[in-house]
């Protein structure tokens, strides 16, 4: 496409939504036109200049960074710029869409998707990859720079744990007294929720590998799995986090904001 680049179809997609929220769901019922500046342009394209494609399978997991993917084929911005056979499909967890990245959608997997950095990278270099196959990556957009928490078990509220994990230490030496092992989970092994939770316990004098024992969980199911005391603590992306406080099942104690 060279009148309307994939940048410019990202950012005209994310201002038509927001401007459908504005107008739709936070209106205070005033009756005021809005004035030019209030218009996003309008995107502008040679219907002749259409996409190398018209079909692909592109997947997602369910955090909030997904929203570019699921609102672009909700609101058919797919098939109004040329690819009307575009597929969004749920996965399972990074590690299926990892595998559905390296099967391809001619192989039944998937063409693109929603991905957890640093997976690319991991990706283009054949790491975690079947057979070490090196897949050819490309990162079209950054959908969220920020959205990560680190959620403790309610048992820990008394405990004053928040930015500082240092209070932990106590607990987690009450753990291998008692022979048990302190857990926590994380996504993907190498994604940025590893990275985060390795790095707030290391700030506060808890090595991650000696003292705790990491265990990978899909987003989707880190709230069902702390609330039956599979872990003590987990980092991922929303809305899992918010749920987790909303039920009652458990306490945000580190962003990465």
């Amino acid at each position: 496409m060279t009148h309307l680049s994939r940048r410019q179809f990202i950012i005209t997609a994310g201002a038509a939504t927001a401007g459908t929220l504005l107008t739709h769901g936070c209106s205070s019922g005033s009756s005021k036109a809005p004035s030019a500046a209030d218009i996003a342009p309008a995107a502008h394209a040679n219907p002749a200049d259409g996409p190398e494609v018209t079909k692909a399978k592109l997947g997602f997991i369910p955090l909030t960074d997904c929203s570019p993917l699921v609102i672009a084929k909700v609101k058919g911005f797919f098939a109004k710029y040329g690819m009307p056979d575009v597929e969004v499909v749920k996965q399972a967890s990074w590690g299926t869409t990892r595998d559905n990245l390296d099967l391809g959608s001619q192989g039944g997997g998937i063409d693109g998707a929603h991905i957890l950095t640093p997976m690319p990278y991991q990706l283009s270099e054949g790491i975690f990859t079947m057979g070490h196959k090196k897949i050819p990556m490309y990162i079209l957009a950054r959908l969220n720079l920020n959205g990560q928490a680190i959620s403790l078990a309610n048992t820990y509220k008394e405990a004053n744990v928040g930015l500082d994990s240092a209070p932990l230490k106590e607990k987690i030496a009450q753990f291998d007294a008692d022979g048990r092992i302190f857990k926590i989970a994380v996504t993907f092994p190498g994604g940025t929720h590893d990275l985060w939770m390795r790095y707030w316990l290391a700030a506060g004098g808890i090595d991650p590998d000696r003292e705790a024992a990491t265990m990978v969980v899909p987003p989707p199911q880190m709230v069902a799995n702390m609330r039956v005391g599979n872990m003590e603590a987990f980092c991922v992306g929303e809305p899992w986090n918010a749920l987790l406080v909303n039920r009652q099942a458990g306490l945000h104690r580190a962003n990465n904001r």
